[in-house]
């Protein structure tokens, strides 16, 4: 019996191949909140409860926020909510 031919493999991709095209005209979430000075999961929770904001579009990976929009949703989300820190928080003593 004659032995199998292994399929021939695709070449990997660069490492500069694989980064992020800056030809796009849409970020992510965590691009958002970024330029935006907010924690992601703060962003992602405030984007949920503004389900309908112009720009942005939920998909099945995350969010597509389309940079054009990135002012607008700024001035409807305001300054970030205060960072809750559980270290900050007074710890109670085991009895």
């Amino acid at each position: 019996m004659a032995g199998q031919k292994s399929p021939k493999q695709q070449a990997k991709a660069e490492a500069s191949e694989k980064a992020k095209g800056s030809d796009r005209d849409w970020l992510t979430s965590a691009e958002l909140a970024t330029k935006i000075g907010w924690r992601e999961h703060s962003l992602r929770d405030a984007l949920r409860e503004h389900a309908g904001l112009a720009g942005v579009h939920r998909t099945s990976f995350g969010y597509k926020i389309d940079a054009s929009a990135v002012d607008d949703i700024s001035k409807t989300l305001g300054p970030a909510p205060a960072k809750g820190n559980s270290s900050l928080k007074p710890r109670s003593k085991p009895n």
